[in-house]
């Protein structure tokens, strides 16, 4: 190991001297181009000027003696400091002076400086380039250079004047001035000088340079020096220049000759770039051969060749060389060098060559003529010249060639190629022709041959072509055909801005106008190529080419567009070859007849640029015109098209067969129709095989057929089997050329019978299936026993194929029980065309069979009794068929029970329909979809129905096997629980029972069938156990009875519970009972338990208003439900108390609940009353029975007047339970009274004592009021007051008198209210009534200071300002109004008295949505959130109802809904017993799909990406959610609703040469954001493979991405977003192995540019070092970082991988390639050892060495950086160009990245050292 660490350490100095070496120039990177001047001493005016520049940056500029030298910097673009700055010496000593220019750089404050000395001229010399001139050719530039004293040359002589003259050359002989050169001015000479020689020039000065100019041959002496006076004494500088003829020997090349041959040779000389041949004996010149050497010493004459001066001709006699002189005459000029001279070479011939012009290669072109020459070489392979003495001789085959020209020596040959193919020609030298015959003989060379190959003629196929210039700048292109030559090309293009081409012939243009040649050169011989002319031209004209015209619907139609350029000047039309870019538009005269195919499909043809395709749509022509506008010219085409049905047989379809002598009507439908511009040219025919056996007939009946049906009467002559054929179209015309022609085929046979069936006729109702009955053998076939039956009858012949007609034959009928079913006529059948299913109508036998509706079983048979009379005179003897019966079962129709049902909705429910008679073969359909569930049981011939939905159906029920009339109906009704319903009597004896009963009520309060109530879980509660209830075991349907035992005297609540399928709990109104102690008697009730309170108000437990019917009185409800059960005669009393001192009207309402119930009004005179505001007793006076009613019969009892009572009673039926309503009149001390009314006053002791009344006294008189006696009050005119005395005298003695007041006054006001209950959320109100809501207005009459009226007679007018809002009408009692909103708005509701119209009243009612929200503009795929303020008096909310849930799906729980296909419905919102509003949404179509993506998101297959979204909305409103959702209802649409399956997304590359589908690389879906309100198609990333992924990394593509609605089944209005895509970039290394001996190794990463562009590539140690990235020039999108090893030891010691780490910012990708040292064993390995140990030693010993290297590696960066900026500050503006690659939020950018200042890229000599500092790509 010692003897190894001198070597090493004695490296790592050297490398370490090598990095400062390499980091000094880029800490001088801001240094000046010139460090010294030396500026020339002048005292003329012009000062010298130096321009002295900084590399970079901006600088002042300043000098240390401006007095010796002054700067004057150069400022550009307004700025105060500058890079460049003259100098100038200002010194006036002419001695030496200096001063330093000092530059300081603005923005470092770094300063530069230049040492400037300003001295004396000692000396000038003159610079020149060459010393030798040729005449009149270019000329010669020469300089003056200034030399101080010490030999410094000066650094500017610009400004100075200077002499120049043409001096004596003193080596002439004559000594004289030489005329030989002159000197020229840059003006003169097409040359461009510094700028103040210009100047000078103009001024007639001479500057420090001029241009000297050969005129004749000969020596020239330059002279110059300085013109400034205080420089006289500096010697002048003096050149000699030689001037020569540029003259040449021709040939000037070494030449190569064989024995005994010759060249002669030319003298030529250039003149001003001519040349001009020079005659011998030359002027100045004479030819020598010298040097003559012998090879093989053989020495005859001791010349190698010989020369011939007169005519330069040289003779090669002898092997050798020579050499050929050109030979001065003049001696003075024989020493120039530059004369012509050339070497001869006297070889032996050692093998001949061909060669081929033009294009020089053996590969040939049929029909071109071709130079081929003979060549000779020697043995070194150098090319001998050929002179006219040698003989060679050629053979070309002459099936190939054909000989023009040839040499005598025969080396030279002119053939033409006539064949193609390959073929082989041969030379061979045959000998050499010498006059000299001291010249020996050599030997010749052997025969030579050549293989040729002869290709036809390259073709380029079309001859031109022309594209339209395309404003929007789209390329066309083109894939040129080629013909002819070898099929391997290359191409070009003259004018590749018109017109490129690629490698495989694919032209490219349309941006730019112009024209360009494309050229095809074979690979084997450039020289042989096609050509083609690319012309990009202006459109002028369009054209519709003729083609066909009429095409079958269904069928497309290829319309062939061509497009012209005219040439103005030549009105020239060149067509355009391709112009399918272009947009066209086409218009129809009529709409629907064609439509576009896949949006025109535009392609070029062999004639056509462009084309479109329409498909035949429908019966009809157009006129189509094709129009297209470019540049503001609109240039159009038409044509007419026309469209016809597709050519069939109807009838028959392909047989038809008919018995002898019938009559087969054949119709053809369809076929071309006559051409509307020529309809001469239309022909139709109809042919047959055998004409002789049968008659065609052609029927023109147009009023009974369609226009385009042809039929034709086929009558059977005679018996067999022929084709008819039927053709039809038009003939060729001028504006058809192509017409279509049609034909189609039948078979037409005339046959004999073999068999016949006959089977009842079935009207199948649509969309059923026929009866399945006929289908069988020998079995009953039922048929109505009510209705008449159609037979229908069928004839066979031998093959069991069905007659088409067999009226021609004689039947006979007959039934088998005539008194069940018989025929009219047994002889006759109407014949009936029919289609039996086959498609094709046939004529059947029909005949009626007469049913006496009676049931039972009947054979019907059919006999066949030969051929008509008419026709078997003609017809010989045949076998007739045999006869055919069938058995008929009358039955009676089908009904279905029960006709009319209320089902309860829940799965549990299994509702069976029963289908009674009819002939056990039904259809079931159901008029409303999705209710519910239908199972059809044939067994059971009964119908299961499931229920799904509440709604309402009719169910229908066809028999199949019946004679329709009509479906057998059962109308449904599938409901929810609405209401819970208790009937009892709820005042009940102790120790009695009594029943109670639960309905449960469904929509429209119909009830439910106690069936179902065990699926409602219904049940009842008690508040307590003083009652017990029992379930009957007798029930009826509707309802469930228990009984209600009284056990412990107290009160109690019942109340009934039930809970629907979703768990929802419904309760009924409780219902108090009360449970009392009676006594046994039948007439004598305890009364101590009753108490009456009777105030002047309303009472607090739900009582409502009532009316009487006599003088308008308002009275109170009290004791509303009072029933007592007496005893078992269900005999039940309603008492009627009567106070003591106020009398009141009554009013009672009685319905039954039996018929055998009777009413038993009992009164019971009160004596005594403790105060009206506390309970009082009652003790039992006398109790009388009125009067009976009972409901034996229908009508209401009313009961009139009693003796001694004023009782009014009414009795209705509603019902079918009992319920009492008893009401009593508001008690009073004084009664007021309106004028000009009536009140009827009811005494308590009426009947029972004498009662009588009298007016005591009025006020202001006795027109106050007037009283008839009987308790009669009649107000009267005058307002005042009166008193009532009332005295009742009872029969035990005792009389009572009471005094009540009566006010008489005039109405001032009245007052209109309603007193409707809402309830809603807390902290919510609203604004008007819910539409839908049902209103109650109540109208009170008030005198002029606030008291109430107890009667009036005032007639009231009710009028609103719009009667579209609400519907109104009198209510059920007096003076008050019901109202429905039926719309939104405000109704001024008016009310006034029609006398006197200034008493009224006005209440304006709102009405307004309580459904929110507004769903008006709604497209199919919104998502609406509905929601309402509205609650119950629980705070619950109602039930949500939809009218059509196939438009608008709904969560009935959530109020949630998805616009699944247009249309309209309405939205319910219930709250039982409260309110039920409603909304209704109008669902639009949805026109088109909008989509939108995130702009700074891109597309990447990179595994493990984020996953891209684009979005889809609806309709117009930009969002597809409405409302403000819930989080059950958020909850609802994503569990339930599931909006997301309308939507389908696809996706699709834009390159459609990519042959890789976008599904195999990624997953599309789509989903609802809630969050957005819109839908979102999801892309996610698929797993690929390495094969994908690599073909993926260079594709340029980007990817189109569309959505469509399920319910939409056409594109129309598609739209297609195009979304960026970067393709991952690609990487196939996982390793990188690198060694002592390999030490730099390759990363290679496939991409496409702007991927390559932002790779970040550097080790995880400083041990490696990546370099910049290069591209291969092969392999495009191929980049390749070299990786070096700095330390290799350190590399094998790691003991963590070291990894080269691989990112993409835009892709996301990041890789990571293990870099590792490869293990070596033995001596290798202990070299490693060695060397590792010396680099260890070295690095313990210089630390401060190494810490060096890193401070002056540390200041080259930050030096590099600030250059790299500034640079880019100074020279070029920091523009910002956004991209759409920009990275997402959020992704992963690399650490490493340099700061932006970075960037730019380095200059070259600093990019190594910054590669191995840091990576600064990006």
């Amino acid at each position: 190991p010692a003897s190894c660490s001198p070597r090493h350490r004695l490296l790592l100095l050297l490398l370490l001297l090598l990095l400062l070496l390499l980091l000094l120039p880029g800490a001088l990177a801001n240094k000046l181009k010139v460090p010294q001047v030396l500026l020339p001493f002048s005292r003329e005016s012009g000062r010298v000027p130096f321009l002295l520049e900084a590399q970079r940056g901006c600088y002042t500029w300043r000098s240390t003696h401006p007095d010796v030298v002054t700067v004057e910097p150069l400022y550009e673009n307004g700025i105060l400091c500058s890079q460049k700055a003259v100098l100038f010496a200002e010194s006036t000593q002419p001695i030496r002076l200096s001063s330093i220019i000092l530059a300081r750089e603005i923005v470092t404050d770094h300063e530069l400086r230049c040492d400037v000395k300003v001295d004396v001229i000692d000396s000038i010399e003159i610079i020149s380039r060459t010393r030798e001139l040729y005449v009149d050719d270019s000329p010669l530039e020469l300089m003056v250079r200034a030399l101080d004293a010490e030999g410094n040359t000066f650094s500017s002589l610009a400004g100075m004047m200077f002499e120049w003259n043409i001096a004596k050359d003193n080596e002439s002989s004559r000594g004289e001035l030489s005329n030989k050169i002159r000197i020229l001015k840059y003006s003169d000479a097409e040359y461009s000088p510094p700028a103040y020689v210009t100047e000078m020039e103009k001024e007639g000065k001479q500057g420090d340079i001029i241009l000297v100019s050969g005129i004749r041959t000969g020596a020239a002496v330059v002279k110059v020096r300085i013109l400034e006076p205080f420089y006289k004494k500096v010697a002048a500088a003096i050149i000699r220049l030689l001037v020569l003829e540029n003259v040449f020997l021709v040939p000037s090349h070494d030449v190569y000759l064989l024995v005994g041959t010759y060249i002669k040779y030319r003298v030529a000389k250039m003149v001003q770039g001519r040349v001009t041949e020079m005659g011998f004996p030359l002027e100045h010149y004479t030819l020598e051969l010298q040097n003559h050497k012998v090879a093989h010493n053989e020495s005859f004459s001791g010349k190698v060749a010989l020369l011939d001066e007169k005519t330069a001709v040289v003779t090669a006699i002898h092997l050798g060389q020579t050499n050929l002189i050109f030979v001065h005459k003049n001696v003075h000029m024989r020493s120039v060098s530059g004369l012509p001279n050339c070497t001869i070479y006297v070889v032996q011939p050692g093998f001949l060559g061909f060669t081929v012009q033009p294009g020089g290669r053996w590969s040939l072109e049929v029909g071109q003529v071709y130079v081929i020459t003979v060549e000779v070489f020697d043995k070194s392979s150098t090319k001998v010249y050929i002179s006219d003495n040698v003989r060679l001789t050629c053979q070309f085959p002459m099936e190939y060639f054909e000989e023009q020209l040839t040499t005598v020596n025969g080396s030279y040959h002119v053939v033409k190629t006539v064949k193609d193919g390959v073929v082989v020609i041969s030379a061979c030298l045959t000998s050499i022709l010498s006059q000299n015959k001291n010249i020996q003989p050599i030997k010749l060379p052997g025969l030579h041959q050549q293989e040729v190959k002869i290709y036809l003629p390259i073709k380029l196929t079309p001859n031109y072509l022309a594209f339209p210039h395309h404003p929007m700048g789209m390329l066309y292109r083109y894939k040129v055909q080629v013909e002819g030559g070898s099929g391997n090309f290359t191409w070009a293009s003259s004018n590749e801005t018109v017109a490129m081409v690629t490698t495989k012939g694919v032209v490219t243009a349309g941006q730019v106008r112009g024209n360009s040649t494309v050229v095809a050169r074979d690979v084997q011989n450039p020289f042989r190529y096609g050509e083609m002319k690319i012309y990009v031209l202006k459109l002028n004209k369009i054209e519709l080419l003729p083609y066909r015209a009429d095409v079958e619907i269904g069928q497309l139609i290829e319309i062939p567009i061509a497009m012209y350029h005219i040439n103005k000047e030549t009105r020239e039309a060149i067509a355009f070859s391709d112009c399918s870019l272009l947009s066209l538009d086409l218009h129809m005269d009529k709409q629907g007849v064609f439509t576009l195919f896949k949006e025109g499909i535009q392609r070029p043809g062999p004639k056509h640029c462009s084309s479109t395709h329409i498909a035949a749509a429908s019966l009809g022509h157009i006129l189509l015109t094709v129009s297209v506008t470019e540049y503001g010219e609109y240039m159009e085409s038409s044509a007419t098209f026309a469209a016809y049905e597709p050519l069939k047989a109807i009838n028959p379809v392909e047989v038809a067969l008919v018995t002898w002598n019938s009559v087969k009507e054949t119709v053809f439908e369809g076929g071309p129709r006559p051409w509307i511009l020529e309809p001469s040219q239309f022909f139709l025919e109809l042919t047959a095989e055998k004409t002789e056996k049968i008659e065609i007939t052609q029927v023109r009946l147009p009023a009974k057929r369609k226009q385009n049906q042809y039929i034709y009467r086929v009558l059977c002559l005679d018996l067999g089997e022929q084709v008819l054929t039927f053709r039809i179209g038009n003939h060729p015309a001028v504006l058809n050329p192509s017409p279509a022609v049609e034909a189609v085929q039948v078979r037409f046979i005339c046959a004999h019978p073999a068999s016949m069936s006959v089977a009842p006729v079935y009207t199948v109702p649509p969309g059923a299936q026929p009866c399945p009955l006929p289908q069988h053998n020998k079995q009953l076939i039922p048929v109505s026993s009510l209705r008449d039956t159609v037979l229908e009858l069928s004839v066979f012949d031998e093959h069991k194929r069905k007659f088409d007609n067999f009226s021609s034959l004689m039947l006979e009928w007959k039934s088998s029980n005539e008194s069940l079913a018989h025929f009219e006529n047994y002889n006759s059948v109407e014949m009936v065309a029919k289609d039996d299913g086959s498609g094709q109508t046939r004529l059947h036998g029909h005949q009626i069979l007469k049913a006496h509706q009676i049931k039972g079983t009947v054979v019907i048979g059919v006999r066949c009794a030969g051929y008509s009379e008419e026709s078997s005179k003609v017809m010989e003897i045949v076998i007739l068929p045999k006869s055919a019966a069938v058995e008929l079962l009358l039955v009676d129709d089908v009904t279905v029970l029960p006709e009319n049902a209320t089902i309860y909705n829940h799965p549990d429910v299994k509702e069976i329909f029963s289908l009674v008679e009819g002939s056990g073969y039904f259809s079931v359909n159901s008029s409303e979809q999705d209710i519910v569930t239908i199972i059809y049981m044939e067994a059971e011939s009964s119908v299961q129905l499931v229920p799904i939905h509440p709604g309402f159906l009719t169910l229908e029920v066809y028999d199949l096997c019946l004679a329709f009339l009509g479906p057998a109906l059962a109308h449904l009704r599938v409901s929810d629980i609405q209401e819970l319903e208790l009937d009892l009597i709820d005042k009940v004896e102790i120790g009695k029972s009594v029943l109670v009963t639960v309905r449960v009520l469904g929509s429209s309060k119909r009830p439910f069938r106690n069936k179902y109530f065990r699926n409602m879980e219904l049940k009842l509660q008690l508040a307590s156990a003083i009652v017990t209830l029992t379930l009957m075991e007798e029930q009826d349907k509707y309802s469930e009875n228990y009984i209600l035992r009284a056990v412990t005297v107290g009160q109690t609540t019942l109340v009934a519970i039930a809970r629907d399928k979703m768990g929802r709990k419904f309760t009924s109104a409780p219902r108090q009972i009360e449970v009392r102690k009676l006594p046994h008697s039948k007439f004598i009730i305890y009364l101590s338990v009753w108490f009456v309170r009777v105030e002047n108000h309303l009472t607090e437990k739900n009582c409502s208003l009532t009316f009487a019917t006599i003088c308008g009185l308002y009275f109170l409800h009290f004791f509303p439900y009072t029933y007592f059960n007496m005893d078992e005669s269900y005999t039940f009393f309603i008492l009627i108390f009567y106070q003591k001192y106020f009398f009141m009207c009554l009013k009672v309402i009685v319905d039954f609940i039996s018929k055998y119930m009777s009413l038993y009004i009992l009164y019971i005179t009160l004596l005594y009353i403790i105060n009206h505001y506390n309970p009082f007793g009652f003790l039992l006076q006398g109790v009388s029975s009125i009067q009976t009613c009972s409901r034996e019969n229908d009508t209401d009892c009313f009961l009139g007047n009693f003796p001694n009572a004023q009782i009014i009673l009414f009795l209705r039926m509603a019902g079918s339970f009992l319920r009492v309503i008893l009401a009593a009149a508001t008690p009073f001390w004084s009664n007021r009274v309106s004028k000009r009314c009536h009140l009827l006053c009811l005494f308590p002791r009426e009947g029972a004592a004498f009662v009588s009344s009298r007016v005591l006294k009025c006020f202001p008189n006795s027109s106050v009021i007037e009283e008839d006696g009987e308790g009669l009050l009649k107000a009267g005119s005058i307002a005042g007051t009166a008193v009532l005395e009332v005295t009742s005298v009872e029969p035990f003695g005792v009389n009572q008198t009471t005094i009540t007041a009566v006010q008489v006054a005039p109405v001032t006001y009245l007052r209109m209210s309603s007193q409707s209950k809402l309830y809603t959320a807390q902290g919510r109100t609203l604004s008007a009534f819910p539409l839908g809501m049902s209103l109650t207005f109540t109208v009170q009459f008030y005198n002029r200071i606030g008291e109430k009226f107890h009667t009036h007679n005032t007639q009231l007018y009710l009028a609103l300002n719009r009667d579209d809002l609400l519907l109104i009408g009198p209510g059920n009692r007096n003076y008050t109004y019901v109202a429905q909103a039926v719309n939104r708005g405000v109704t001024l509701v008016g009310l006034w008295d029609r006398r006197h119209p200034g008493m009224a009243d006005y209440i304006p009612v709102a009405v307004e949505h309580a459904i929110e929200p507004d769903a008006k503009l709604t497209f199919v795929g919104d998502v609406i959130c509905f929601s309402t303020h509205l609650l119950n008096q629980n705070g619950e909310p109602g039930i949500w109802m939809i009218s059509t849930d196939s438009i608008l799906q709904t969560d009935t729980v959530t109020g949630v809904g998805v616009a699944r296909s247009p249309g309209i419905a309405t939205i319910f919102h219930d709250i039982p017993g409260l309110v039920k509003t409603y909304r209704e949404v109008v669902v639009n179509a949805s026109s088109r799909l909008t989509l939108s993506y995130y702009l700074k998101t891109y597309l990447t297959n990179t595994p493990n990406s984020t996953v891209f979204k684009f979005f889809i909305t609806t309709g117009r409103n930009g969002v597809n959610l409405k409302g403000s959702c819930t989080p059950s209802q958020a909850s609802a649409i994503t569990t339930i609703l599931l909006p997301e399956t309308l939507i389908l997304c696809h996706i699709q590359f834009s390159n459609t040469s990519l042959d890789i589908p976008a599904s195999k690389v990624f997953h599309v879906h789509s989903y609802f954001s809630m969050e957005k309100g819109v839908y979102v198609c999801l892309i996610k990333v698929r797993p690929q493979s390495e094969e994908l992924l690599q073909a993926l990394s260079l594709a340029d593509t980007s990817v189109y991405g569309w959505a469509t609605l399920i319910s939409e089944h056409s594109k129309n209005g598609m739209q297609r977003i195009l979304i960026p895509f970067i393709p991952a970039f690609y990487i196939n290394q996982s390793e990188l192995v690198l060694s002592h001996k390999r030490d730099i190794g390759e990363i290679r990463v496939l991409g496409v540019d702007r991927v390559l562009e932002k790779l970040e590539v550097f080790p995880s140690s400083p041990v490696l070092v990546v370099s910049g990235q290069s591209h291969s020039s092969l392999t495009p999108g191929l980049a390749i970082y070299p990786v070096r090893v700095v330390n290799f030891t350190s590399l094998q010691q790691m003991t963590s991988p070291v990894f080269i780490n691989i990112s993409c910012v835009l892709t996301g990708q990041s890789v990571a390639v293990l870099v590792r040292a490869s293990k070596k064993s033995g001596a290798g390995q202990c070299i490693d050892q060695c060397e590792d140990s010396g680099v260890l030693q070295f690095m313990g010993s210089y630390q401060i060495l190494f810490t060096l290297f890193v401070v002056l590696a540390s200041t080259a960066f930050i030096f590099l950086a600030y250059s790299a900026f500034l640079n880019k500050i100074q020279t070029v503006p920091v523009v910002y160009v956004p991209t759409l690659g920009a990275p997402l939020t959020g992704s992963y950018a690399s650490t490493r990245s340099p700061p932006p200042f970075l960037s730019p890229q380095p200059p070259p000599a600093q990019s190594r050292l910054q590669h191995w500092l840091w990576s600064i790509k990006h």
